[in-house]
Formats: structure tokens, C-alpha cells, sequence
């Protein structure tokens, strides 16, 4: 009888035993696996990360980033000069500001005899122009923009870019920046071109603009 009972337990013994190693053996592929997964979705973020990296600095993304920086301006001005947004319109800042921007006009405006680029840009310097000065503002600087990244609208811009092209473009806005500058002092007798506050708001955002554009080499404006 003993010796029967020995055997039994001995039995019982293996077979707990042979589990444990069993259970022990079948973990080790499931921990191998898991960290297999950990690194393997650790380097799929990695790619990710670095594919959105790519994306925010195309030109398409910066082109976006320059018209949020002129809707936020034209906003801005409108706010502290409603009498020139009654010029184009009888609404409110936003309400203008997102007909402008998000409107379907292809950025020609009656208000301003259609006129894109530095065409539009110099009404602002023109003494019999009466129009809405913020309109020509933000229409000449918008089309300015993409033109010199080489598209016709703002949703178009190509991924390679010519250079030469964006130096001319960087160079046009810094002039652009002196002279409205000088508006100031100028004989044109409009609050939002001589008031110090708004000609704040305009060179902040063209620095934010110049500070973006791609320009790959330092050269000297003519």
C-alpha cells in the first residue's frame, strides 16, 4: 500500500512539473512576440512621424500656413477699422473675412477693378483709389503668394518648386514691407495705413510669411 501511494504521488509530482515547464515553454514565443510587436509599431511611428514631418514642410503646407496668417490679419484689421469693411460689404469681420478666403471668386473682386498681385498692391499707394484698402491688402499679398510658388490659386501649389522664383517672390515682399512703411508718413490720409497699430499687424505677418518661404540661399535683393 505504501509503496503504491509513492508512486502516485511521484506521478502527480511529474505531472505538475511537465506543466509548469510546459506553461514556462509556450510564454516565451508569446513575450518574444510581444516585444517583436513593440518594436515593430514603435519604428511604423517612427515612419509616420517623419512622413508628417515631410508633409508640413511642402510647399502646399506652407502656402496654407500663409493664408492663415492673412485671414488672421484681415480679421484683425477689419475688427479696428469697420469703416473700411463697409466699403465692400454691410457684414461683420468673420462673416467677410471667411467670404473672401473661402468664397467662390477666384480672387477677383469688382471692389477692386479685379485686380490681382502687386496690381492690387498698388491701389494702396494709389491717392484715387477709395475702395476697401484691407481688400486690396489681402487679395494683392494671397495672390502674390501663389503666383511666386508657381499655381493659380492657393490649392495648387506643385511640390517642386523653382528658387529663383521664391527669392523674386521674397524680395517683392520685402520692398512691399518698406514701402507700405512709408505709408505712414504719406500724404494718403486712411487710418488703417498711417495708424501704428495696424501697421503692426501687417509687418508682423509679413515676417511670419518672409520668415517661411523656402529660399534656399541668402542672396541680396536687387
Amino acid at each position: 500500500m505504501c509503496f503504491w501511494r509513492l508512486v502516485s504521488v511521484f506521478v502527480v509530482s511529474l505531472g505538475i512539473c511537465s506543466t509548469v515547464f510546459a506553461v514556462g515553454v509556450t510564454q516565451k514565443p508569446d513575450q518574444a512576440s510581444a516585444s517583436h510587436t513593440a518594436k515593430r509599431n514603435h519604428f511604423k511611428k517612427a515612419d509616420r512621424l517623419a512622413t508628417q514631418a515631410i508633409k508640413v514642410n511642402s510647399p502646399k503646407q506652407i502656402m496654407s500656413a500663409h493664408s492663415e496668417d492673412l485671414r488672421a490679419l484681415m480679421l484683425a484689421l477689419y475688427e479696428s477699422h469697420p469703416e473700411e469693411l463697409s466699403k465692400s460689404a454691410q457684414v461683420g469681420p468673420r462673416e467677410m473675412t471667411e467670404w473672401v478666403f473661402d468664397g467662390k471668386f477666384g480672387w477677383r473682386f469688382d471692389g477692386l477693378q479685379r485686380l490681382q498681385d502687386q496690381q492690387a498692391l498698388a491701389l494702396l499707394f494709389d491717392e484715387q483709389f477709395q475702395g476697401d484698402h484691407v481688400l486690396a491688402l489681402v487679395v494683392g499679398l494671397e495672390t502674390s503668394l501663389f503666383h511666386g510658388y508657381g499655381a493659380e490659386n492657393e490649392f495648387a501649389i506643385p511640390a517642386e518648386q523653382d528658387t529663383s522664383r521664391l527669392q523674386t517672390l521674397a524680395c517683392t515682399l520685402r520692398d512691399f514691407q518698406k514701402r507700405y512703411h512709408g505709408l505712414m508718413s504719406g500724404s494718403k490720409a486712411v487710418p488703417m495705413l498711417q495708424e501704428a497699430a495696424s501697421q503692426q499687424l501687417v509687418s508682423s505677418a509679413l515676417d511670419s510669411i518672409l520668415q517661411r518661404i523656402p529660399v534656399v540661399t541668402a542672396q541680396p535683393c536687387p
